[in-house]
């Protein structure tokens, strides 16, 4: 009996000598902006366990303007975080390192609606010297929709986030505003029109990139191998949202805190008409980005112009993950 214990003690010991340690995730804090359908690849990602499949332990923290974002990333408190635009090139050009590494949308994709009425198509026309609305990214949206409507005196404002530019489009304190899915839905059912569509934006074929994967350089090139798991993981959200829009439906509404379908189900739509499947940065948008910058005086022309277009941006990390067969997220 006692050499049977010896002998099952003896075989424990050598089955528990073999057994390799568990590999310790990756801990990445991941601040992004905003609440919707925009941040909806790394939020499924997060919710389907994604992340842990390659190697990363992920905390997705809402943290508001891009602006403050980059803030928190510069002060050593983020190295990845999802944002995209202006603040990615008002950073570099101020000696900051925050810089693109992968782009999930590269056009506007927020309608503008204007007041109800019969005449929606000239409600721009009409009221030139009303005020619009606009958070950082819409302002952009509405500049170039308003230069091609051919008008110079309309004056833009920032009320806030979509639901401040609701509130002030409700109570007439301004002409339009760049509201997306699902709050628009809400603006449809009370009256106001969608005086520009998502698609007649995209034919304006106005450059920018709207949503997508930002690093601190410095951080990257150390750590080149995270974050080319981190953009596949993200893009194995972006794989999950197109096959099974229920379990997508159900992480956009527990974020949103939207519980009506309809609303989640055209969320959804505009989230797959958005989403890119190519995460590479287009070099041209930040040429325009920054010439739209230095229009408005929000940077140097003489800072922009001695800049690269390679400051703000590195496709590296998209490069080497399609040599590895990346390419073939979704099935092509």
């Amino acid at each position: 009996m006692q050499r049977r214990l010896l002998h099952a003690l003896a075989l424990a010991a050598v089955v528990i000598a073999t057994v390799e340690p568990a590999t310790a995730l990756d801990k990445i804090k991941f601040p992004y902006s905003p609440i919707s359908y925009h941040s909806l690849p790394w939020l499924v990602a997060y919710e389907a366990n994604l992340f842990e499949k390659h190697g990363l332990e992920v905390d997705p923290v809402f943290a508001g303007a891009s602006s403050l974002i980059v803030q928190s990333m510069l002060a050593g408190e983020a190295d990845l975080a999802g944002m995209a635009g202006p603040a990615v090139i008002s950073n570099v050009l101020k000696g900051g390192d925050v810089i693109q590494v992968a782009a999930l949308v590269k056009s506007f994709s927020v309608p503008l609606y204007v007041q109800p009425g019969d005449h929606a198509n000239s409600t721009i026309e009409r009221q030139r010297s009303r005020r619009h609305a606009f958070r950082l990214v819409s302002h952009f949206t509405a500049k170039a929709i308003l230069d091609r409507s051919n008008v110079a005196d309309a004056v833009i404002v920032q009320t806030g986030g979509y639901p401040e530019s609701m509130t002030a489009l409700s109570i007439n304190a301004i002409a339009g505003a760049m509201i997306p899915a699902p709050q628009s839905v809400v603006l449809r059912e009370k009256g106001f029109r969608e005086l520009v569509s998502i698609k007649q934006i995209r034919d304006m074929n106005i450059r920018f990139i709207e949503q997508g994967v930002v690093a601190r350089r410095a951080f990257a090139e150390k750590n080149a191998d995270i974050v080319k798991r981190f953009i596949e993981a993200v893009y194995d959200g972006l794989k999950k949202i197109h096959e099974d829009k229920t379990f997508a439906t159900k992480v956009l509404g527990k974020y949103t805190k939207v519980t009506r379908q309809n609303m989640l189900d055209e969320s959804y739509q505009a989230g797959i008409d958005a989403f890119a499947k190519d995460p590479r940065v287009p070099p041209e948008v930040f040429k325009d980005l920054a010439e739209q910058l230095v229009s408005l005086k929000l940077i140097d022309a003489t800072a922009a112009q001695k800049t690269p277009l390679t400051a703000y941006y590195d496709n590296r990390y998209v490069d080497e993950l399609e040599k590895s067969g990346f390419s073939n997220v979704f099935g092509s």
